[in-house]
């Protein structure tokens, strides 16, 4: 998992100011929505922009802590090589969190497909 993240995030990173972007556009587009927009127009796609914000943060995630390999220095003695252990235990914790974020994305993404086709179709 964390080879895979790893090519990922490589791939990701010269498209990090545009995620970066994507961000600050759905956070102003949500800022919008909770102050300015009527109730009507807030309620339909809070949650849209809620989703789009929370997946250009989470690619933001995966580049940033993906980006560099991670590689054991050398072990020597108990401490070091516990302390290696725990540095991969975090990082494979942490690809846990993104997978989970990514999951719950795209679960709610799901919703948000499922509430706009099914008045278009009925």
């Amino acid at each position: 998992m964390l080879n895979f993240y790893h090519a990922l995030a490589r791939k990701l990173k010269p498209l990090q100011p545009l995620w970066l972007l994507l961000a600050l556009a759905s956070l102003v587009w949500l800022g919008y929505l909770l102050l300015l927009a009527p109730v009507a127009l807030s309620q339909r796609w809070q949650l849209t922009a809620t989703v789009c914000f929370a997946f250009s943060l989470n690619v933001m995630l995966l580049t940033l802590l993906f980006a560099e390999p991670a590689t054991d220095g050398p072990a020597t003695d108990f401490w070091s090589r516990l302390l290696n252990r725990l540095r991969y235990a975090g990082r494979y914790l942490l690809g846990c969190l993104v997978s989970v974020l990514f999951l719950l994305i795209v679960w709610l993404f799901l919703r948000i497909a499922l509430g706009i086709m099914v008045p278009l179709l009925s």
